[in-house]
């Protein structure tokens, strides 16, 4: 059982859990899906986890969502004034679109409060071969950081193909592992 902190008062012992946000964004639903089996192992090592998606506005169609990715413009969100200070630990996930991620992703972290300080880990979905997965990683390792957030180097990125994991499923626990040791 992972426990944050423990700290003994004569007979009682008090406990701290984790409290992780997972903030994804998911176009087609393949994020979402790792946002929730994210959470699931979360849960069954006892942190306490809230899933929060990132509503865009507008949907935009692949041409103008990856031309904004490409160019790492901002995109319009409904969920522009949410609070992270109650999270411990901050994941964020987005799929890749052109190396890059999602522009709403983007947008939540530049408008979202609370966020100094935090820890943060992030992950990602997608079909980017290998020279654009690091760049996915760069972009939204900075991106946390600019937010406030003290990233990790670990990542996770899951490959998909028609909404079926074929690539990267295998590392999740061990993702999950040092997401609890942080």
């Amino acid at each position: 059982m992972f426990l944050r902190d423990e700290l003994l008062h004569s007979d009682k012992v008090e406990v701290n859990i984790m409290k992780i946000g997972i903030v994804y964004y998911s176009r087609t639903g393949n994020t979402k899906q790792v946002a929730k089996t994210l959470e699931e192992k979360l849960k069954e090592k006892h942190a306490e986890v809230d899933l929060i998606e990132i509503e865009h506005v507008k949907r935009p169609g692949f041409l103008t969502a990856g031309k904004a990715a490409s160019n790492q413009q901002e995109l319009p969100i409904k969920n522009t004034d949410f609070d992270m200070q109650k999270y411990d630990v901050i994941l964020a996930g987005s799929p890749t679109w052109a190396g890059k991620p999602s522009p709403f992703t983007t947008s939540f972290m530049n408008k979202a409060e609370n966020m100094k300080g935090k820890k943060g880990a992030v992950f990602g979905t997608g079909m980017s071969p290998i020279n654009k997965r690091e760049q996915f990683k760069e972009l939204m390792k900075n991106t946390l950081e600019n937010a406030g957030i003290k990233t990790v180097e670990d990542y996770l990125l899951i490959t998909f193909k028609r909404h079926q994991m074929v690539d990267g499923q295998q590392n999740i626990d061990t993702f999950v592992n040092r997401l609890l040791k942080l």
